[in-house]
């Protein structure tokens, strides 16, 4: 390390690991350390001497400090090592910053306090720094940190490998199972160095007092100094006092002390300090340390009533003493200890904090500074909110709550309840608090605690507006414990009350359409969602519309109409732009608007439908995000790209759910599993699919993925005749609204295993079913070949199965493809024609190779030596799980993309895909090439060129 100080003496095992993660991020090897540490014990000396070898290095250096007033504001602690409040000619930074106060927001997904999009913004940035250049990312006092920043953390963490960036952190030891605890755990399982830093050896010691006095310690000092346990800010602040008093010598050589009279603690040492400040100098530290561990002089001008131009002096005074130092445009204590001292000695603390809190609110100061000191202050003298300054908070609260709760939901929580508590019932701001407070509870992710806080508050509410406007939250909250059954009745009622406004009631109506439809009540949520739209067209109600319009598209979808789901969908992301609609509901619309795309075979439009949902859904922090992911990995899944469609999946059950989405997702990577041959991860993935069931009524619609794995497994054990009852059952009854058409795709599984078992019942039974179906105005090009493809197989007619083979040589559904060819080949070989069935087996043959599917492989031999058709071990061809043959076309243009230089988010919108996709993809490429950074994979491509 290249600084050289006082401080860092004793250090040289630390600062060989610093030296180490900087060296290996320079080199384009992501590296964690975690240094932890007591109080004053030197963690943040070594934090600064990591941040200048950094900067020496070349690397952008992004260096912060957590501090205890802001644990309850998302992203405080990230945001001031990013810079936010400073840097804002970055145009970057100050749109994050935007994003970070909630500016632009009111549509965000309830209940995801630590905001995904906030999230995958910053790592977003940070993506894109690295591409330009190693980076330093260095956090002292982490076990201040509020839960935004640690989920950041540990989401960095997972691609932190392969990204040019030290992150170096320091801490306190954390307590056992608490958040910092988990994040620390999380860390150092993907490669995390944890640095204890413990006390100084007395050789350490002796280096500190020749570095502060010229000359070592005599044996007196010595023993002195024993007392301050290897703690290098204590035995510097021994000194500091020891000089003050003019109680040292230098005599023959070393330093010796003239008393014994030293502090006996650390506390004591750092209060001693202040003896030496003027009175003024003291005011300005003690209403400093009411501020937090940071502030800045038009603050302190602000909540002492002063000019800033009369606090001067003392501000450089208390500098001049060490007390304080510069940093930026703020100033900071020189160690929290010396803080805490001045605020644990401050008399009537909290009546201070209201008092501070009351001076910023006036001075129109962040919602969440002011929210901060006023929650301090609660409850000053038993009565709450009056305590704390009475109508003038109360009025500032109700203001400003909806501000806070869009900022930091958990802190307006506190805030609201504790008002709440300080006020009469009967006071005209009450209503308007118990609203506010439900509302923050949905957006905290408390939606369990709306209900009894709103039941009680609805029968003190006597205004009609305020009484609708609660009971909408409090559906919405039903909707988010799972309990869309409460939240139809409380639509029922509301719309039955008739106190409702016509734009009221079509809002309700609407909503409960979209309940009706989670419970599969699909036709009656049709009836009300088809009026609906009619008259919230006609009156220019765009959250009626695109809601009633969503409900439309969805049943639309599953009853097998897809052109008119997407008309449907259409009509309502035409009406949409510029209006206050949910995003969560336009990232719906494009859902249900790529599904249909996809079954009608309109595949790049499908794709691009979904890539639209994805840019919605992260920008704004949807949580039907996991859903664009399980869209993309099923497209991918049915059109043979397998590996893509696992990078989709891992990204998508990675990421937060309140539906049944993980459940489909594991379904889906276990069929992938099982159609490989990988029985062990296929009853991993089935696990884990049991697992994640849930009482939400989405269930059913995502059902037919795990019990599809669930068939092929038991088909691979020899239960024949158990896989074909599950398949019957489910093509019976159906999984909830996926029913007939929505399941036609199982029908050519369906009569291959009866017809293997002798079941010509069954087979008489689907295909009828299936003509049934086969309607003029559903029936798709894609049906009309599975329908052709059931017949053909059930009569062992080559010619009804030729019908067929037009689309499927054109089809994406590539494992539909090779299972055709496989029963082409099998019905032929059946009637003797061996020479055309070979040709038929090596085209499924074909087919399977690309998605390593060597289950399908083995059947398909097994099924045509049955036939008659001998075995040829020639056939068999495999594509390599390593090396360059192994990556995917996907994985092939990635990796050209970031040999190139460009960065996750980059390729990420170059290839109309997520950033996280973009992420798993290189994990993979690396991976399968036996590479652990970007920068050897820039090397391998340009030496593979």
């Amino acid at each position: 390390m290249s600084v050289a100080t006082t401080a860092l003496a004793g250090r040289s095992q630390e600062m060989r690991e610093l030296d180490t993660a900087v060296t290996r991020a320079s080199s384009g090897l992501g590296q964690a350390v975690l240094l932890e540490g007591e109080p004053g014990i030197g963690k943040t000396a070594l934090l600064q001497a990591a941040a200048a070898d950094a900067r020496e290095s070349g690397m952008r250096v992004l260096h912060g400090a957590a501090e205890q007033l802001e644990q309850r504001v998302p992203f405080a602690a990230i945001g001031r090592c990013l810079g936010i409040d400073t840097a804002w000619a970055d145009p970057q930074l100050r749109a994050l910053a935007g994003q970070i106060r909630g500016e632009g927001r009111p549509d965000v997904i309830p209940g995801l306090e630590a905001d995904f999009a906030t999230v995958e913004a910053i790592l977003a940035l940070l993506d894109d720094w690295s591409s330009t250049g190693p980076v330093a990312l260095l956090l002292d006092d982490l076990q201040w940190a509020d839960n935004g920043t640690l989920v950041l953390l540990h989401q960095l963490g997972k691609s932190l490998h392969s990204l040019p960036l030290a992150l170096i952190t320091a801490s306190r030891p954390a307590a056992a199972g608490d958040e910092l605890d988990q994040l620390r755990h999380s860390l150092i399982g993907r490669g995390a160095v944890l640095v204890e830093v413990g006390p100084l050896g007395e050789h350490a010691v002796s280096q500190i007092v020749r570095g502060l006095l010229g000359a070592p310690a005599g044996p007196t000092l010595r023993r002195l100094l024993h007392d301050a346990t290897g703690n290098p800010l204590f035995v510097t602040e021994i000194v500091g006092a020891l000089e003050r008093e003019r109680a040292i010598r230098i005599a023959q050589g070393t330093v010796e002390a003239d008393t014994a009279d030293v502090p006996a603690s650390l506390a004591s040492a750092i209060v001693g300090r202040l003896d030496w400040v003027s009175p003024e100098g003291l005011e300005v530290l003690r209403t400093a340390s009411l501020l937090g561990s940071g502030f800045t002089v038009p603050e302190l001008s602000t909540v002492t009533g002063k000019p800033a131009a009369d606090l001067v002096d003392s501000v450089m005074e208390v500098v001049r003493y060490g007390l304080l130092r510069e940093q930026g445009e703020r100033l900071v204590f020189r160690h929290d200890l010396i803080r805490q001292a001045l605020y644990e000695a401050i008399p009537a603390r909290a009546a201070s904090h209201s008092a501070v809190g009351r001076a910023l609110a006036r001075s129109g100061a962040p919602v969440e500074r002011v929210a901060e000191h006023l929650l301090m202050g609660a409850g000053t003298d038993g009565a709450g909110g009056a305590a704390t300054g009475g109508d003038a908070v109360v009025d500032w609260v109700a203001d400003h709550a909806a501000a806070l709760t869009l900022r930091a939901p958990s802190l307006s929580v506190e805030l609201l309840q504790q008002t709440l508590n300080g006020t009469a019932a009967d006071n005209e701001r009450a209503g308007r608090l118990d609203i506010l407070l439900a509302s923050a509870l949905l957006w905290s992710g408390r939606a369990p605690e709306v209900q009894p806080q709103a039941e009680e508050a609805l029968p003190h509410l006597s205004d009609p507006g305020q009484r609708s406007e609660l009971l909408w939250i409090l559906a919405q909250a039903d909707v988010a414990c799972g309990r869309p059954d409460l939240a139809v009745q409380r639509a029922r009622d509301a719309l039955d009350s008739g106190t409702l406004s016509p734009p009221e009631t079509r809002r309700y109506q609407a909503f409960l359409s979209t309940c009706l439809f989670r419970f599969g009540q699909l036709d009656r949520a049709l009836n009300i969602a088809e009026k609906v739209r009619v008259d919230a067209v006609l009156h220019g109600e765009y959250h009626a519309m695109v809601d009633s319009l969503l409900t439309v598209a969805i049943v639309r979808m599953f009853h097998g109409n897809y052109r008119e789901a997407i008309e449907a969908a259409d009509q309502a992301l035409r009406n949409a732009p510029g209006q206050a609609v949910p995003a969560h509901s336009l990232v719906g619309l494009y859902i249900i608007r790529g599904r249909s795309l996809f079954e009608l075979d309109r595949t790049a439009e499908a794709h691009q439908s979904i890539a639209a949902a994805l840019q919605l859904g992260e920008t704004s922090g949807g949580m039907l995000l996991t859903l664009c992911h399980a869209s993309r990995a099923s497209f991918m899944f049915h059109a043979g790209r397998w590996d893509d469609a696992l990078a989709e999946a891992q990204v998508g059950i990675e990421l937060p759910d309140h539906l049944s989405t993980p459940r489909a997702i594991h379904g889906l990577m276990a069929l992938i599993a099982g159609f490989r041959g990988d029985f062990a991860t296929a009853d991993e993935r089935l696990a884990a699919a049991d697992a994640a069931t849930s009482s939400s009524t989405t269930t059913p619609y995502v059902e037919y993925l795990p019990r599809w794995a669930r068939e092929l497994r038991l088909e691979s054990q020899g239960r024949k005749e158990e896989a074909l009852a599950d398949l019957l059952e489910g093509w019976r009854r159906g999984f909830g609204p996926v029913q007939g058409v929505g399941l036609l795709f199982r029908a050519a599984d369906l009569v291959r295993l009866a017809l293997d078992l002798g079941d010509t019942g069954t087979v008489r039974e689907v295909i009828e079913e299936a003509e049934r179906i086969d309607d003029t105005e559903r029936t798709t090009r894609r049906a009309r070949a599975i329908i052709a493809h059931c017949r053909g197989l059930a009569d062992r007619d080559p010619e009804t199965l030729a019908t067929a083979a037009d689309y499927y040589r054109e089809t994406p559904w590539l494992l539909s493809r090779g299972q055709y060819y496989e029963d082409v080949a099998a019905v032929l070989a059946g009637a003797g024609r061996l020479d055309e069935a070979r040709t038929e087996l090596g085209q499924a043959i074909d087919v399977y190779v690309q998605m390593r599917a060597d289950w399908c492989i083995s059947c398909a031999e097994e099924r045509l030596e049955a036939a008659g058709l001998p075995r040829r071990r020639t056939d068999r061809r495999r594509r390599p799980a390593s090396g360059w043959e192994a990556l995917t076309d996907t994985e092939h243009k990635i990796a050209a993309l970031v040999a190139e230089g460009l960065s996750n988010p980059a390729i990420a919108a170059r290839m109309f895909i997520s950033r996280r996709t973009v992420q798993s993809h290189v994990s993979s490429i690396l991976g399968k090439l036996g590479l652990t950074s970007r920068v050897e994979l820039a090397t391998a491509v340009t030496r593979q060129r």
